[in-house]
């Protein structure tokens, strides 16, 4: 982490935060380190992702997701291209995907999909 912001960058969390009634979701952005709220808003995948870019013109942000990941062996599924893989992955952390989806697609109960969720 330290190497990052040494190099100028900033390590940002956030994402969807929770869904409104009329079914579209929460979102924010916030300084890992300081925990500062940078920006929220409301709207979908896209709409997280323009303000990020128009927060970060020059790419120096990273979220702490990918960090985590960085030390992390990548799984190599036989037979499957690792766009797909990410794509899967995008899907599965929208909070518009629901567990039903998901059990539907993997072959597990909503409830196993419910807990392996909440455990992260």
């Amino acid at each position: 982490m330290e190497e990052l912001e040494k190099a100028g960058h900033r390590i940002v969390g956030g994402g969807q935060t929770g869904r409104q009634e009329d079914g579209q979701a929460t979102w924010d952005i916030t300084d890992w380190r300081t925990g500062e709220a940078i920006a929220e808003g409301v709207g979908d995948y896209d709409a997280y992702g323009e303000a990020s870019q128009r927060l970060d013109p020059d790419g120096k942000w990273i979220h702490i997701d990918h960090i985590e990941h960085m030390d992390t062996p990548q799984m190599d599924p036989a037979g499957v291209p690792a766009s797909l893989a990410e794509a899967l992955q995008e899907w599965l952390d929208r909070l518009s995907t629901t567990d039903e989806d998901v059990a539907a697609v993997v072959g597990w109960s909503v409830e196993e999909v419910a807990r392996h969720r909440e455990e992260g």
